[in-house]
């Protein structure tokens, strides 16, 4: 029994022990999963960040190719404006040229139809009219030359800043073409991130529910290991109680088998002396003299036996109630009766006690000797007394 408990304990004390690992076990793991979580967390604020501030640039970005094309909007209306200022000013250039050579060609015919008086008269006055006409002509015509070459030179700027426009809007819409990518990379990772974390913020609730099904199962087995305790208690007191009990049995076992012993020796006397006077009895009944009586004999008058009817009855009793009660001890449990192992009583056989012929209880055969047995009571409606029949 007590190397049975000893298993028990053990067998609890490693339960606690693997229970303990594992919930250690599952504690690190969980501080573990909580790290990596904040750390996720804090890459996917970085990487919102950065997506922000790449969509901040994006915008800027489409702010500035919005203004470069309106910029180049502009610039190309008023390269058509002045190109047809340009047309314009090429269309009076000819136009005055041909003015010029019209007038020209008026002036000579004026002139060689002209009268020689009318040329000698005022020499001085047509040469003068003719000039200063002709000099506003070609000072006209020098400015409009140097507007066109100005404007000229101005649709050349103009035409070089477009192409560097050009360049640039080839170059800005290639870096959109990067940040699209770069952003279109950026969701895709966001969103594996946000998965991730979905899939971890998951893990770490099934460790949770994990934890408190392990501390749940953990009351239990402290529970459990608290009335195991408990029991193991109760049997260590009960098993003194037992101990103590079996003591006193042993005492009293001690006890009953020395009474045992001297009511047997004493049995045995007086079965011996009965013996004897039976053996008196049936030499009278003969008519013959005992062995210790005197070698003369004495002549007795007959002897007449007569059958007794209350010697038949109690001779039918004796051989209906083939035993008795020798003695009773209520305090140990037991009584001892006068059939032993010379008339076949064995240990485990059960007598009826029989008093007026009428039956009181029921006993077992404990021990055994020659002539007595030791019977447990097992069952009794009234107190045995000495002289009780059993059967």
């Amino acid at each position: 029994m007590e190397q049975k408990i000893k298993f028990i304990i053990i067998g609890l004390i490693g339960f606690c022990i693997i229970c303990l690992f594992l919930f250690v076990q599952a504690a690190s793991q969980q501080q573990k999963l909580i790290r990596e979580s904040n750390d996720l967390k804090n890459e996917n604020t970085a990487l919102v960040s950065k997506a922000n501030k790449l969509e901040k640039d994006l915008k800027e970005t489409f702010d500035k190719l919005g203004a470069t094309e309106s910029e180049r909007d502009r610039a190309n209306q008023e390269i058509g404006e002045l190109q047809k200022k340009l047309e314009l000013v090429s269309r009076s250039r000819d136009e005055l040229i041909e003015k010029l050579k019209q007038k020209s060609q008026e002036a000579r015919s004026a002139v060689a139809q002209a009268a020689p008086a009318v040329a000698q008269a005022a020499p001085a006055a047509a040469p003068q009219n003719t000039d200063a006409y002709w000099g506003n002509v070609l000072r006209s015509k020098t400015d409009l030359e140097i507007q066109l070459s100005g404007m000229q030179v101005e649709l050349k700027n103009l035409q070089i800043s477009n192409e560097a426009m050009l360049r640039e809007k080839g170059v800005l819409e290639l870096d959109l073409n990067s940040l699209r990518n770069e952003k279109k990379d950026l969701l895709r990772q966001l969103d594996y991130n946000q998965k991730l974390l979905d899939s971890m913020s998951q893990e770490v609730v099934r460790e949770r529910n994990d934890k408190v099904a392990i501390q749940e199962s953990l009351k239990t087995l402290r529970a459990e290991n608290n009335t195991l305790s408990r029991q193991l208690k109760s049997l260590v007191s009960r098993k003194e109680v037992l101990d103590k009990k079996v003591v006193e049995l042993q005492g009293d076992k001690s006890t009953v088998e020395k009474r045992l012993n001297e009511m047997e020796t004493m049995l045995t006397d007086k079965i011996s002396k009965v013996d004897a006077l039976k053996n008196e009895l049936d030499a009278i009944k003969s008519g013959q003299a005992p062995n210790d009586l005197p070698a003369e004999s004495v002549e007795l008058p007959a002897i007449v036996v007569r059958s007794n009817p209350a010697t038949d009855k109690s001779s039918a009793m004796v051989q209906e109630y083939p035993g008795k009660i020798l003695a009773v001890n209520l305090d140990s449990n037991f009584v001892v009766i006068d059939l032993g192992s010379a008339a076949g009583t064995k240990v485990g056989d059960t007598f009826n006690v029989y008093r007026n012929a009428k039956m009181i209880g029921t006993v077992g055969v404990i021990q055994t000797r020659a002539s007595i047995s030791a019977c447990d009571i097992k069952k009794m409606n009234t107190s045995f007394k000495i002289g009780d029949q059993v059967k």
